[in-house]
């Protein structure tokens, strides 16, 4: 079968999916991306295995001082428009289905050029409150517009409207939509590489420096250190734990990018990371920051964690989280929904609420004076990732997904959804 992957960068959400179809079943993957990803960097396979041509970038709005949330409207037809010029310009192509991320590259306009099915991939419906960019209350107050998530989300809907089929990578972000697409979204996950994250004794390296056999080792990681993901908060656990424990480090992982939320309202000429360091008063001296490091280098730092602490905003779940489980990590992580999907608190890693530093600190603690007596919980985290969401069970169910959809007659510009 041929694929046609629609999506701003690579290797994103569908670079390993491509490169596995390809590679286990024999299809004929190719993407129209803007730019490749700087951390993933897409690997020697993907390049020579699948297909990659150019996807314009949207011109930057003329009027850089208007409104910016409005704006959505026109970004998503100029990105549409981008779409449909790339796919003209390629008559080869000729795919017998089309996926994309339909919140960054829109299908709108494929309609006249394509006769076959198009699939949505819907990761997040935004909240007008209670999740995502409003949940963080407990800081210096901005004043972003009240309309933003609307503004983000019609776009999301135009596509989702127009699509033959969507799926979400999780239940919790398939039921952010509205319910009466909840029928049009299927729930299945990208997939983990369960033998790239695995449990395994390393020697104890961090950044190439030895750490002490003595020396717990506590990880944070997220693409951008900012408030939507917790960082502040997990620099006042850090801080906690420095005032009752000498022997523990540090290790983050992620930029000082803000890409979520207005964090650069609260903070002024400080990035989050600079601003958040000032709040807490952190003994650096303690920490390793790693900024953004590939996969493999990933995967031995979370061999080499203690503990791995996750204190996300009802979001969608970092991937990190996943590898992190997957490694055997034990994770203590805040008591929310989407990571309640994941994490059953004493079964198989530790939840707490997210706002409640005594309770963290303590468990965070108990963790750390006793690894030993918490690794069963790393071993039930690791047995679930590889039955609920390893590559080996997930893409076979979206393979047998997409030849679904694929069979169907695509929906006509005259007929209803």
């Amino acid at each position: 079968m041929r694929v046609l992957f629609l999506h701003r960068a690579f290797p994103a959400q569908f670079g390993r999916l491509a490169l596995e179809l390809t590679t286990r079943y024999g299809w004929q993957c190719s993407f129209l991306v803007e730019h490749l990803s700087r951390c993933p960097t897409p690997s020697p396979e993907m390049l020579q295995r699948l297909t990659l041509l150019t996807l314009p970038r949207p011109a930057a709005p003329a009027d850089k001082t208007a409104i910016p949330w409005p704006q959505q409207y026109g970004s998503t037809l100029q990105a549409a428009q981008a779409v449909h010029d790339a796919v003209r310009a390629h008559p080869q192509l000729r795919p017998d289905l089309v996926v994309a991320h339909g919140g960054l590259t829109p299908t709108l306009l494929l309609r006249g050029l394509l006769d076959c099915p198009l699939v949505d991939y819907c990761e997040y419906y935004f909240a007008p409150q209670h999740r995502d960019l409003t949940y963080r209350v407990d800081l210096p107050a901005v004043e972003p517009a009240a309309f933003f998530p609307r503004c983000i989300n019609a776009a999301t809907l135009l596509n989702l409207a127009d699509c033959d089929a969507g799926y979400a990578p999780t239940l919790w972000q398939q039921r952010s939509f509205p319910r009466r697409f909840w029928s049009k979204i299927a729930v299945h996950f990208d997939g983990i590489d369960t033998q790239l994250y695995r449990p395994r004794t390393l020697p104890r390296f961090i950044n190439g420096a030895a750490v002490a056999e003595s020396t717990r080792i506590v990880t944070f990681v997220a693409r951008g250190l900012e408030s939507m993901r917790g960082f502040d908060l997990f620099l006042r656990l850090a801080q906690r734990i420095q005032q009752e424990m000498t022997d523990v480090l540090f290790v983050v992982a992620g930029d000082e990018t803000v890409y979520y939320g207005w964090d650069g309202l609260r903070t002024g000429d400080l990035t989050f990371k600079q601003w958040a360091v000032r709040q807490t008063g952190c003994d650096l001296t303690r920490f390793v920051f790693l900024n953004h490091i590939e996969p493999a280098a990933l995967a031995e730092v979370f061999a080499l964690s203690d503990l791995h602490v996750y204190l996300s905003v009802p979001f969608v779940v970092s991937w990190s989280l996943f590898d992190a489980l997957a490694t055997g990590c034990v994770v203590l992580a805040g008591d929310v929904e989407p990571v309640r999907e994941l994490i059953r608190s004493g079964e198989n890693g530790l939840l707490e609420p997210l706002f409640d530093s005594d309770r963290l600190a303590a468990t965070a603690l108990r963790v750390l004076r006793d690894p030993a007596a918490f690794r069963p919980l790393g071993q039930a985290a690791r047995q679930m990732i590889e039955e609920r969401y390893s590559l080996e069970v997930s893409i076979p169910a979206l393979r047998d997904y997409f030849e679904r959809v694929a069979a169907r007659a695509p929906v006509r510009d005259n007929r209803t959804t």
